[in-house]
């Protein structure tokens, strides 16, 4: 899994997840993309984690912390 990422001010303004994982239903990735943008950086783990508390999510071989590591490395490596 990878994320691309921007941020203004602490506020992700662009997040973009792709990979080999499997996530049911598919759509949940855009609504997962839509949820995180907007968001503080300081307020990302709660944010997915809640996301996938609220909503209905399957998703095999990985988690919610997941996630959160992936988008913290890309936003780790954003310019």
């Amino acid at each position: 899994m990878a994320a691309e990422t921007s941020t203004e001010s602490g506020i992700i303004k662009k997040v973009k997840i792709s990979g080999d994982f499997f996530m049911h239903p598919e759509t949940a990735i855009m609504d997962l993309e839509a949820t995180i943008i907007g968001t503080n950086v300081k307020d990302l783990e709660s944010t997915i984690v809640n996301f996938f508390n609220i909503h209905q999510i399957q998703l095999v071989g990985l988690g919610p912390r997941d996630f959160v590591y992936v988008i913290r490395m890309s936003l780790a490596s954003a310019p």
